[in-house]
């Protein structure tokens, strides 16, 4: 159906902003642009104002739609040549066919279907009556396909998956595990790796706030054998396409995962009476980024603000005139590595069930810009998906279960209903639907606030060893999902908030790998301390815990332990830099950068006999290593048994002391870095530990109250006064108010 704009809102960089009208269909359509160029839709029908949305999100973002669509469906090097094609070959290895996503589409519940294909109109009324495009297409001789139903849903399962699927580490694991063998044989590798990749600790920060906070008997590990990793040849393999995967997805803005963070007051904390809620998704920083602002009313029921994914209709963050709601990601393992044992006689079969069975194959072909098109060979078991070619030297392949697998538009169609959710069961009834792990947290105008630990949560076999691959033959196969009841959740909890950052959910969730070190520690230590916070507090809480020096908390006590009664003058400055620091990070201050030497020194001496040294100089490592330093430290006193000797007899006390000394040479001083941008915004000065887009919502019976960011801005085209109009705000840490009642649109 026909979407006819007036001619300035077809300029795409050159729509102004106020008011202007859309006729779609019989139904005519106001849109208002507010300063910072966020679109306000209003309509009589739902129907209408997500053709609006379409049309207008087409407008500010289309160049990054179609950049979307082409990553999610796995052709990019069409447009990015070769440096694209281990995404594209990931994206195929790991996702859909067109006639999957259609089937996705069809299953999916009526206003589901009736969004999408609404959205799907607005997009290409948007392409039949555009002035100019974005100059992209022309430089690189292209015009943009239609758009279609399956794009959105591809888009919508990339994000899903993107923020939602987490698991698959076995491979990388199992290659760990057969280096430390090497060092210090097979019973001590399994002990390390078990120290590593922790089943459970009852004292890691929880988002029910019911982790132990004093002593207790510590819990045994439940770990058993794993089945063989790839080879040696076939790791090296697996491992560089996911890196270059990675690397391409970045540099074509393609969402990479992060973490956020959340937390929600309920009216007994609210200075003000009513709940509130804090969003701060992080995603990446970029230009443009990668999420908009939309505003979506209509008469028929709707009246829904916030965040939205450009290529995916609605908000995905966001408030309406009942609830706000955010989310971050969860961290569950919902993705399994199975071995599979590959027929010698033919390694086209694999066994199981007592049998050999061909592999699924499916031939895909990717068209190369600058080059001949590639084709690939999709492999997939009855799990699932190959992680990685077959190793048919080791005869061994490894699949991927996934809990969620051909069920991610679910996650889609619950954050839908969100939209037009009146209350906290509205909410539930809706996240019962979601299967990638997502922590969501919803404030209702009637004062209540909930959380709940959302995701296709596998029940597996007694002696699964998370992990590590298990036998691929069926006989370690799940026995089915964990039903809604068994997630953790709860409704306004008797401490009166919940806090997040992809932390752990409940004291005995289990497997987790969360440790006692919170670096949103910040965040539990205000909610818990104050009793009357403000709008303007609640948002204050990100760029704190974005400068809180976490690791000082737990680390600083043991170092100034060790440091007392040093005669060494560069230690005793040290020493008495850290006692009179206050843990936050600030331009020049010593502390910073002391705690973070300090780190990697003990680092060095704890571990250094089973950590390569190159290995050791990784944060990625490091962040394994972190906890079981603690722990170590902690003694007695710890709530883990550590099942490896690391001290081995030596001097804690002395190493510690030893640290500082070589932590101290020098001079120490803190520097703030930078966020890179791109394009032509470049890098700006602040942490990146933040959300790229973030928002502070107040529930009230009259209506939300919200403050808002998304830089650089609303618009990806350079020439547009919204391309990087917010940046002013980033860098000082400030808050646009988000307008929302008509009365307030001028």
């Amino acid at each position: 159906m026909k979407i006819l704009l007036l001619a300035a809102l077809a300029q795409g960089a050159g729509a102004g902003d106020g008011w202007t009208r859309l006729r779609c269909g019989d139904e005519d359509v106001e849109v208002y642009r507010d300063r910072w160029g966020v679109p306000h839709v209003f309509a009589r029908t739902v129907r209408a104002a997500f053709r609006a949305e379409g049309y207008t999100e087409a407008q500010d973002r289309l160049w990054q739609m179609e950049t979307f669509r082409r990553g999610a469906l796995g052709q990019a090097a069409e447009i990015r040549g070769r440096e694209a094609l281990a995404a594209d070959r990931e994206a195929l290895r790991r996702g859909y066919t067109e006639e999957e996503l259609g089937r996705m589409y069809g299953s999916a519940d009526a206003r589901f279907r009736s969004i999408v294909a609404a959205y799907t109109e607005g997009v290409n009324a948007y392409l039949r009556d555009a002035a100019r495009l974005p100059p992209e297409y022309e430089r690189l001789g292209l015009k943009p396909r239609p758009w279609k139903e399956t794009d959105c849903v591809a888009i919508g399962v990339m994000m899903a998956r993107r923020f939602g699927e987490a698991g698959d580490i076995e491979i990388a694991a199992a290659r760990v595990l057969e280096r430390l063998e090497r060092k210090v044989g097979r019973e001590d590798a399994l002990r390390i790796m078990r120290d590593m990749l922790r089943g459970n600790d009852p004292a890691a920060p929880t988002t029910l706030n019911d982790h132990l906070r004093a002593p207790a008997a510590p819990p045994a590990d439940k770990g058993a054998l794993p089945a063989p990793g790839m080879s040696e040849e076939a790791f090296a393999a697996w491992l560089a396409e996911r890196q270059e995967a990675h690397a391409a997805r970045q540099r074509m803005g393609l969402p990479s995962y992060g973490g956020s963070n959340a937390w929600v007051i309920g009216p007994g904390k609210s200075s003000t009476g009513n709940p509130m809620l804090y969003c701060g998704p992080m995603m990446g920083f970029g230009t443009p980024a990668i999420c908009n602002e939309i505003h979506l009313s209509a008469a028929e029921g709707l009246d829904v603000a916030g965040m939205s994914f450009p290529g995916v209709p609605g908000v995905m963050i966001g408030w309406n005139d009942r609830i706000a709601w955010t989310t971050t990601s969860g961290g569950a393992d919902l993705v399994d590595v199975y071995t599979l044992e590959l027929n010698p006689q033919d390694p086209s079969e694999y066994r199981y069930g007592g049998r050999w069975r061909k592999f699924d194959e499916i031939e895909r072909e990717v068209k190369v810009r600058g080059g001949e098109p590639r084709k690939f060979k999709i492999l997939r078991s009855v799990h699932g998906p190959l992680a990685g070619d077959p190793d048919a030297k080791a005869l061994r392949a490894h699949a991927l279960r996934m809990s969620f697998w051909m069920r991610e538009h679910l996650t889609f169609e619950a954050v839908l209903d969100f939209n037009f959710a009146r209350g906290i069961e509205d909410f539930e009834r809706a996240a019962r639907k979601i299967v990638t792990s997502h922590n969501f947290f919803c404030a209702a105008a009637d004062g209540r606030i909930g959380f709940w630990y959302c995701g296709a949560h596998p029940l597996r076999k007694p002696g699964h060893d998370f992990r590590f691959p298990q036998n691929g033959d069926g006989s370690m196969d799940w026995d089915g999902l964990a039903p809604f009841e068994k997630w953790p959740k709860a409704v306004d909890p008797p401490h009166g908030f919940f806090a997040n950052w992809n932390n752990k959910p409940s004291r005995d969730w289990e497997p987790s790998g969360f440790g006692k070190i919170f670096w949103g520690k910040k965040i539990i230590d205000v909610l818990e301390a104050e009793k009357s916070i403000s709008l303007e507090r609640l948002a204050e809480i990100a760029r704190l815990t974005a400068y809180h020096g976490y690791l000082a908390d737990y680390f600083v006590p043991f170092i100034l332990e060790a440091a007392a009664g040093s005669e060494d003058p560069e230690t005793r400055r040290a020493a008495d830099a850290l006692a009179n620091w206050d843990h936050m990070e600030a331009e020049g201050a010593p502390g910073p950068v002391l705690v973070e030497r300090w780190i990697r020194g003990m680092a060095g001496r704890m571990f250094g006999n089973i950590v390569d040294p190159i290995m050791l100089a990784s944060r990625d490592t490091l962040k394994y290593l972190i906890d079981p330093l603690l722990y170590i430290l902690e003694g007695d006193s710890c709530h883990v048994r550590l099942n490896y000797d690391y001290a081995r007899g030596r001097d804690l006390k002395k190493m510690a002391a030893e640290a500082l000394k070589e932590a101290a040479r020098g001079g120490a001083a803190w520097r703030e870095p930078h966020v890179d941008f791109r394009g032509e915004v470049g890098r700006v000065k602040s942490k990146s530990n933040r959300g790229t887009y973030q928002a502070a919502v107040e529930v009230t019976p009259r209506g939300p109250r919200a403050v808002t960011l998304c830089a650089p801005g609303q618009c990806e085209r350079p020439d547009s006064p919204h391309y990087k109009d917010q940046i002013g705000l980033f860098e000082a840490w400030r808050y646009k108010p988000f307008v929302f009642s008509r009365q307030e649109m001028k």
